[in-house]
């Protein structure tokens, strides 16, 4: 209400808790967006300092199939994938052979690029840049996601209460006011009608 502006003696106290609760959603969605932001971050940072701190213990090396490439069943999808016996030297005067993941019809005898630990053994290659980022992103947008959700639904089912209440109030005041207006004669409990 401005200043100076008489108040709307027609909006009821159950018209400006609706407009509080809307204003609430509003400013939760604001919140959860902000909380999503900030989650997202904090998940970017972790990542990439994580890492920094494995890029010391992580090498990247050159490895030579020594048979040609085979179909493997990919263990998380059940799809195939190709891979072949390789060896090759890390640290330096340490000999490793073992399955690696080869392009299709890889012959023996060709370089392959390989991650490897500090004593040799083949490991998964650390995440992108742009692989960390999507995860950070995903988390931030299922927390702002999950956040907004909850307060709508409070706010939701603080919306049906005041409605209900409402409602209640609406129908007791009509029993009051429809006899009059209508022109009937309100009916009386306990009276014989013959």
């Amino acid at each position: 209400m401005l200043h100076g502006t008489p108040p709307n003696r027609l909006r009821r106290t159950a018209d400006r808790t609706r407009t509080r609760w809307l204003v609430a959603l509003a400013l939760s969605t604001l919140v959860a967006t902000l909380c999503g932001v900030a989650i997202g971050l904090a998940v970017w940072n972790v990542d990439s300092r994580t890492a920094r701190e494995q890029a010391h213990h992580v090498h990247r090396i050159t490895a030579t199939t020594v048979g040609a490439a085979e179909h493997a069943p990919d263990a998380w999808t059940g799809g195939a994938e190709a891979v072949a016996q390789a060896a090759w030297q890390f640290p330096s005067a340490t000999r490793h052979t073992g399955l690696v993941e080869v392009q299709p019809r890889t012959p023996a005898g060709r370089p392959v690029a390989i991650w490897v630990d500090d004593t040799g053994h083949t490991i998964q290659g650390p995440p992108s840049a742009g692989e960390r980022a999507f995860a950070a992103m995903a988390v931030g947008a299922t927390a702002a996601a999950l956040i907004a959700l909850t307060a709508a639904g409070v706010v939701h089912l603080r919306l049906r209460t005041i409605e209900a209440r409402s409602l209640s109030m609406w129908e007791r005041d009509w029993q009051r006011v429809e006899p009059g207006w209508s022109g009937r004669l309100p009916t009386q409990s306990g009276v014989d009608d013959d």
